[in-house]
């Protein structure tokens, strides 16, 4: 096989065969690029070969290609018929092709010559910052690909001097240029790559700044690209995205280079104040291990959560530890092999060697929390906005944009510092500081959002930007920023294509990079994330009845609709999705991110307690008592089984529905029909013996005595049922009408059961209250008179005294009974559930009836033969709740009670539309009393047994919720006027779910 000759048109040497065949045996090496080597031409003709031999180069010339020597074939062997010299060089790889029975077993094997991806290159006289975009002919483009760089593992690490770019962005970089003859006809040829052809970090190194200049780097926009990389790792929209296609493409964060940087910074001797380059390598320093220690705090609490985003956050990718001894520090004694890592080794470790965590204390070593976190990563923080203070200071006449980017870059590293503290303390709680440690970390939270708030107004930062506000394609590629010398810094320090050679050949999800604007909205989303659903649970989660509240009410949050943002968002870039500045993203499928909900779980129960503060066997006899009114003699009975044995026992179920509330909603479901499903069938059948014994010892009547611990556990079940069938709504399960009326009649069918279980559980409990406070009052009066008696009996003879006025026993009587009735501010919050209880089954049961009135009309169609092409609608039924089947109470429904249940035949049209009318009025009806008890945030007093505000943590619904709510029964009531009044000028229906996530509004055109 032979090069084909050059094109005229552009100059170029196609050597896209000679890569394609070594692209398998060239990426089974993982040793990086290596050291600078003395340049070659490569020939264009024989007059060009003979000139670079006789230069003292060889005829046949070497590219440097991932470090690997590849041949270059001259025009005198094209015309003699030759190939590359692959055998007679040393330096040149030995090629052996992979048949088709080859490659299929190296796939199942994952072998690592299959672990590739080829990029193209781009056709591009220069750097022009046209967003990396393909060149003018796209099908030679096509055609010419290379395999992805390894990453550097220093700071001289690169090949920039084997593949010069001709672009004046990098003129200022001066790494040795190929030796050419003028008498000759031979071109320099460049291989263009995806950004910058590989260059070494080195000179850019050198060359920092902190404000604009002609002849440095200045490094506020690539501290915004780490940003813009570590928000692509962690961020709201994205719920989690792999480190190697998002992190770790900046070339700055890896392990080789960050302690490259260690040593040089280290071995820095000027005297303080530093001059403008010295300052500004430490802020990149500590800018660059800041975003790393951040990702490692954010995946240890990913993972020792054990709730993975699929691949995004797992232990394999990131490599293993370094069993070379290698520090990624410069050795100009060792040869550049000694300096390569084993084959093994990944770059992708969050830079073990560069910490230094807390050392542990033996006295009080059972409060030492699992985690520790690091004390290098604060000092390098210190000392570089110490340096960037002394800086500042020196140089006070300077322009308002210097001064505007010294305020940025100390904002960016504050906020860095800031956000890593909040993580750390609340991985470090135990019993003895979970208080203090949580306070601190809430403080530091709102911290890191008022610094995110005052990054986004910085003018150095507007300025920094693009009008498009983006540095980062959606794909990973590079925009230009405008500035030649920042365009050559951020291509130099950024490759999306790094890191793909340890990604295996299936396809990944793709970070998605958002513009600068959203980076910031993003991660304030995220930060204020931790101080309400994290802080708020562990300090005001009280009860477990409030705890439970709290988490329903976070897990709804950021789903779109249950909680939707007020402010309009400003949406220019078309591809972003839709944020506002409310807190929350309009259509935000996964909800609370996975580092809220990681750390909220990893805090649910230390250290033998509940949020490491309450015994949680006795919260839960609390918890029956409020909800269920079970008596106190039956949680400290002494029958075996029964008594504080009940409560452990109920202790791991009642966990697993909170820790089932820290999931998303799609693993919440899969949890809750796993684990919580059978761990109830089975609590429901020891709760029958629990109450039998309760009845036995204290000799009472089975037909009389309510079942308490049965009652219990029924609504917990009935809870979990109903919540369950929600989140199958939310999630877009049930998509089409016929699919919809069965979830919402099941629906309808718990919520009625759960409604009656608590409202007869109520009428008990303040008949059983009244009851005991009038024989407690008869008894008083018995005792009173006896005194009175005895006290006349033992009295002396003596001047008689005025009689005193007897209070009225019958008042006294009636005053206690009211005092027995008064509502406590946990009453009040079950009785506000107990409403919105209500309102969901007013929903529920008009949507069911409303679509039956449509069908009677004719206006939806029946569903297609197909999907009982292979099942039937009863088979469709029993699959959608067949983990409700294993429950003994309630018992499961039947395909045959859906059937008798939703068929409205014998009912007229006229009847029908009225009764689904009625239903949606009186939903709204109640939904404007939640209103006038539900208040809008105000400085005033609200007695909190009356009145609620809407920030209030302990509350069923809030007030955007309620107003979703009436939308949807305003929109449904009108929709069914207009069938009432002319059904026939109606030709279509529309579901739609744009109010709220759970209810549908069936519009009519």
């Amino acid at each position: 096989m032979s090069s084909k000759p050059p094109d005229s048109e552009d100059g170029y040497v196609d050597i896209t065969n000679l890569i394609q065949r070594c692209v398998t045996e060239s990426l089974s090496y993982s040793h990086p690029f290596t050291p600078l080597v003395p340049p070659c031409s490569l020939p264009m003709s024989a007059s060009s070969g003979k000139s670079a031999e006789a230069e003292g180069g060889s005829g046949d010339a070497a590219l440097m290609i991932q470090g690997s020597s590849l041949p270059i074939t001259s025009a005198d062997d094209q015309a003699d018929g030759g190939g590359p010299n692959i055998k007679g060089d040393q330096n040149s790889l030995s090629l052996t092709p992979i048949d088709m029975r080859e490659a299929m077993t190296a796939l199942e094997l994952g072998d690592e010559r299959m672990d590739c991806c080829e990029i193209p290159i781009i056709n591009s006289e220069k750097l022009d910052g046209h967003d990396g975009g393909p060149s003018s002919s796209p099908s030679q483009s096509s055609q010419r690909t290379i395999p992805p760089r390894i990453a550097p593992l220093h700071l001289s690490d690169g090949t920039m001097s084997m593949f010069q770019s001709s672009s004046s962005a990098t003129s200022d970089i001066k790494p040795t240029q190929p030796s050419s003859n003028d008498n000759s006809s031979s071109t320099n040829v460049p291989l263009k790559l995806q950004s910058s052809p590989c260059p070494s970090l080195l000179p850019y190194w050198e060359t920092l700044s902190i404000s604009s200049s002609s002849s440095s780097h200045q490094i506020l926009p690539l501290l915004l690209l780490q940003l813009t990389s570590l928000e692509a790792y962690i961020g709201t929209n994205n719920g989690g995205s792999n480190a190697a296609e998002t992190l770790y493409c900046m070339l700055w964060c890896h392990d080789g280079v960050l302690a490259d940087m260690r040593d040089k910074l280290s071995t820095n001797t000027q005297p303080s104040p530093l001059d403008e380059v010295t300052v500004a390598q430490w802020i990149l320093f500590a800018s660059s291990i800041g975003v790393v220690r951040i990702a490692e705090a954010v995946r240890w609490a990913v993972v020792n959560a054990d709730i993975y985003e699929e691949e995004d956050f797992g232990v394999a990718l990131h490599g293993g530890a370094d069993d070379t001894g290698n520090d990624g520090g410069d050795n100009d004694e060792q040869s550049p092999s000694q300096q390569l890592p084993s084959s093994s080794t990944s770059t992708m470790r969050f830079c073990p060697l560069l910490k230094q965590e807390r050392a542990k204390d033996s006295a009080t070593m059972s409060s030492i929390p699992t985690y520790h976190a690091d004390e290098y990563i604060d000092e390098v923080w210190d000392t570089a906005l110490k340096h960037l203070r002394e800086y500042a200071s020196s140089r006070k006449d300077t322009d308002g944009n210097e001064h505007d980017s010294v305020h940025a870059l100390e904002i960016l590293l504050r906020l860095q510092q800031s956000f890593y503290r909040s993580i750390c303390r609340l991985s470090e709680l135990n019993d003895q500081n979970v208080t203090d440690f949580t306070e601190q970390a809430k403080n530091r939270s709102r911290e890191t959002v008022r610094l995110l708030n005052e990054l986004s107004t910085c003018n150095a930062v507007t300025s920094s930007v693009t009008a498009s506000q983006r540095l980062v394609e959606t794909d990973g590629r590079l925009r230009s920023v405008g500035d030649e010398r920042v365009d050559s810094l951020l291509h130099a320090s950024f490759d999306p294509f790094v890191n793909r050679r340890l990604l295996g050949n299936a396809p990944v999800r793709k970070a998605r990079f958002c513009n600068t604007f959203k980076v910031i909205d993003s991660l304030s989303r995220v930060v204020s994330e931790i101080e309400w659903a994290v802080c708020d649970v562990i300090l005001e989660g009280n009860t477990l009845g409030r705890i439970m509240r709290i988490l329903e009410n976070n897990s709804s949050r950021g789903i779109g609709g249950a909680s939707p943002t007020t402010t309009k968002p400003n949406n220019d870039d078309k591809n972003d999705p839709p944020f506002g500045n409310s807190g929350l993203a309009i259509e935000n499928p996964v909800g609370i991110n996975v580092l809220s909900r990681s750390l909220m779980l990893l805090n649910l129960y230390f250290d033998d307690k509940l949020l490491g503060q309450y015994d949680f066997p006795d919260m839960i006899g609390q918890h029956m008592q409020q909800l269920c009114a079970v008596p106190e003699a039956l949680l400290q009975s002494a029958y075996p089984g029964c008594g504080h044995s009940w409560l452990v026992r109920l202790a791991k179920p009642m966990y697993d529905t909170l820790k089932a509330l820290c999931f998303d909603q799609h693993r919440e479901r899969t949890f809750t029909e796993t684990f919580i499903f059978p761990a109830f069938a089975t609590l429901q059948v020891a709760a029958t013996g629990v109450d039998e014994s309760f009845r036995l010892e204290h000799g009472l009547d089975s037909q009389t005595t309510a079942s308490y611990a049965s009652n219990y556990v029924i609504v917990q079940t009935i809870r979990v049922m109903e919540r369950h069938v929600g989140i199958g709504i939310r999630i877009g399960l049930y998509p089409k009408w016929y699919d919809l009326s069965t979830a919402y009649w099941y629906r309808d069918f718990l919520l009625s059961a759960l409604l009656n279980i608590r409202g007869s559980i109520e009428q008990e409990r303040l008949e059983r209250k009244a009851m005991e406070l009038r024989i407690k009052l008869e008894e008083e009066e018995e005792k009173k008179k006896a005194n009175a008696v005895t006290k006349k009996q033992i009295q002396k003879k003596g001047k008689k005294k005025g009689k005193k006025k007897e209070p009225n026993l019958d008042a006294v009587r009636e005053t206690a009974i009211e005092e027995a009735a008064r509502v406590s501010a946990e009453d009040f919050e079950d009785r506000l559930e107990y409403t919105c209880l209500s309102v969901h089954r007013y929903l529920c049961r008009g949507t069911v009836r409303y679509i039956a009135a449509l069908r009677q009309a004719g206006l939806l169609s029946e569903p297609p033969s197909s999907i009982t092409m292979f099942t039937s609608h009863q088979t469709r039924f029993e699959k959608r709740f067949d983990s409700f089947a294993m429950l003994p109470q309630p018992q499961p429904l039947s395909f045959e009670d859906y059937v008798l249940g939703s068929d409205f035949s014998a009912v007229r049209r006229e009847d029908l539309v009225k009764s689904a009318g009625d239903c949606f009025r009186s939903c709204k009806g109640v939904i404007e009393r939640l209103l006038q008890v539900v208040v809008a945030e105000t400085d005033e007093d609200v007695d909190i047994t009356k009145k609620r505000r809407n920030d209030d943590l302990y509350i069923s619904v809030r007030r955007e919720e309620a107003m979703a709510l009436t939308k949807v029964c305003v929109a449904n009531s009108l929709f069914l006027h207009k069938l009432s009044m002319a059904p026939s000028k109606v030709s279509e229906v529309a579901l739609e779910f744009t109010a709220h996530k759970e209810y549908c509004t069936l519009n009519l055109k």
